[in-house]
């Protein structure tokens, strides 16, 4: 019977059968149950505790009979907060480790000259490697129910929150593999992820404990809407929808880069097709969140913060989005060398040139990341024209939305100046270049300025976010001096980057067609 069930598995992927027979061993199997159930028995007994069932009539008032009670609520929320936690922590850490070792020991390449698909190869990977940790976990969910049903906590309540546990996981494990195949090799990156992992479950299911509860409680009860939604924080089953479709959303992202790369490690992360789609389906969630302080019934509100966490976002979102559509250095170089063998035969390719940088994926990432920027500022400025807030509260907003979106081509500037140079993780190189220009400016001003209002000019000008609060007060010389600045600075790196790509493409053609005038004569 298992013979044949792992035959037609093997036929539907044999991933899943190679990492299941590496792992499902007799002794390997024995152990994760003992510890499961173990584990189950230990947390039953710590919340038993000795009821009294009948008192004596006498005087004394003593116990005559005593009974076992278990909390069983205790159970449930104990087990709510294990089980979530050593699923991602322990499938994090399985896979990251997995795939680091298969790209270490070269193996990788052969899974990529497969006939398999991509996604039939990373699902028996997502399947098979935590396929121990599956069973010990699955092993205590039983259990788990018997909590839930004898607390009386209500069974939607309780699948709610295993859709979301499982929407996280998938999240997450996805995440490790991208992690895993497009970050270049850190040490201990295993552990980090499963601790990032760790800590992000353990926030999602503190949030649904405290603020999702199935009591009925104004403590747990907490204010959000989405769009057009009712009070989320009202409805659990509505709460939960919302979570998984977030999730859901990531999950597939992630996917399309992962299956992309798998097949391509050479290539971008996405292009910039769905660089564009991205954005403009991120910015639509985020305007979600933030709807019910912009649209035109919404109580006067200080806009100026919101955007401020608006900022923050699409700044996490960029950051993702420039190494992802940014080719590598090689990739430049001969896209380079092209561009320069067309103008230096006079080919009339202007057209194809922009059509190259809008939609390529082996050319520079600067116009793709302006039209990004167009994308959000397109979602964005509509709604903030109908807020109901004076024209100088508008034109501020405005204004920072400008300032933020410099700040944000400048650093997709610096990161692709850097991919022309040569180092052995240019990758590395420009993540750590990028995050200096966004956390040192903050830090050398706190120390020799003190406050942001002792030179708004400067604030504005290098340090991120900084415009949301210091608008309100700037004078109108320091914001046209902070915008002339970032301008200036764009222009720079501009003429720099592209007098470089010149330069590259020149050399190259002078290597690849450079000929000896003198022939060389035969020997006689």
């Amino acid at each position: 019977m298992i013979a044949k069930v792992f035959k037609d598995w093997n036929e539907w992927n044999p991933q899943l059968v190679r990492e299941l027979k590496g792992r499902l061993n007799p002794r390997s199997l024995r152990l994760v149950l003992y510890l499961s159930a173990i584990t189950q028995c230990g947390i039953v007994g710590f919340s038993s505790q000795r009821d009294c069932a009948d008192w004596s009539q006498s005087g004394s008032g003593s116990c005559q009979h005593y009974q076992l009670a278990i909390r069983w609520e205790w159970v449930f929320q104990t087990f709510s907060f294990i089980l979530p936690l050593l699923l991602l922590v322990g499938g994090v850490y399985l896979l990251s480790s997995d795939l680091v070792k298969e790209q270490r020991r070269g193996t990788l390449n052969f899974l990529r000259l497969s006939p398999r698909t991509s996604q039939n190869i990373l699902l028996g990977k997502l399947l098979g490697v935590p396929v121990l940790l599956y069973l010990g976990v699955g092993f205590a969910v039983p259990l788990h129910l018997i909590g839930a049903i004898a607390a009386g906590i209500p069974l939607g309540w309780v699948l709610g929150f295993y859709a979301v546990i499982l929407a996280l996981g998938a999240f997450l494990y996805l995440g490790a593999l991208l992690n895993a195949l497009f970050v270049a090799e850190v040490q201990y990156q295993a552990i980090i992820s499963s601790a990032l992992a760790g800590w992000l479950g353990y926030s999602l299911v503190s949030f649904i404990l405290y603020y999702l509860s199935w009591k009925n409680s104004d403590f747990n009860e907490f204010a959000f809407k989405w769009f057009f939604s009712e009070d989320l924080g009202k409805n659990y089953n509505l709460a939960f929808a919302w979570l998984c479709f977030s999730f859901m959303g990531g999950i597939y992202w992630i996917w399309q880069g992962l299956n992309r790369y798998f097949k391509n490690p050479n290539g971008t992360l996405l292009s910039k097709a769905q660089s564009y789609r991205l954005t403009a389906s991120f910015q639509i969630w985020i305007l979600g969140m933030f709807y019910p302080w912009i649209s035109p019934s919404a109580i006067d509100e200080d806009l100026m913060p919101m955007m401020f966490m608006m900022s923050i976002l699409t700044l996490v979102l960029f950051l993702l989005i420039i190494p992802a559509i940014s080719p590598r250095r090689q990739t430049l170089l001969d896209w380079a060398r092209y561009a320069h063998e067309t103008r230096r035969l006079g080919l009339k390719r202007l057209r194809t040139k922009w059509q190259d940088l809008i939609w390529g994926e082996k050319s520079p990432s600067i116009v793709a990341i302006a039209i990004n920027l167009g994308i959000v500022t397109a979602i964005w400025v509509p709604w903030i024209m109908l807020w109901k807030g004076s024209f100088e509260e508008n034109f501020q907003v405005a204004i920072g939305l400008m300032m933020t979106f410099n700040l944000i081509w400048i650093y997709n500037m610096i990161a692709q100046l850097l991919t022309l140079i040569k180092f052995p993780k240019p990758a590395l190189l420009s993540m750590g270049i990028v995050m200096g220009t966004l956390t040192l400016p903050p830090l050398v001003f706190v120390l020799f300025f003190k406050t942001v209002s002792v030179n708004t000019t400067l604030w504005m000008l290098f340090v991120f976010g900084s415009p949301w609060f210091a608008l309100i007060e700037a004078y109108p010389m320091a914001i046209l001096i902070s915008l002339l600045g970032q301008l200036a600075a764009i222009a720079v790196l501009t003429l720099t980057l592209t007098h470089q790509i010149h330069r590259a493409g020149a050399s190259h053609s002078k290597l690849l067609f450079a000929v000896n005038p003198t022939p060389i004569a035969p020997k006689a």
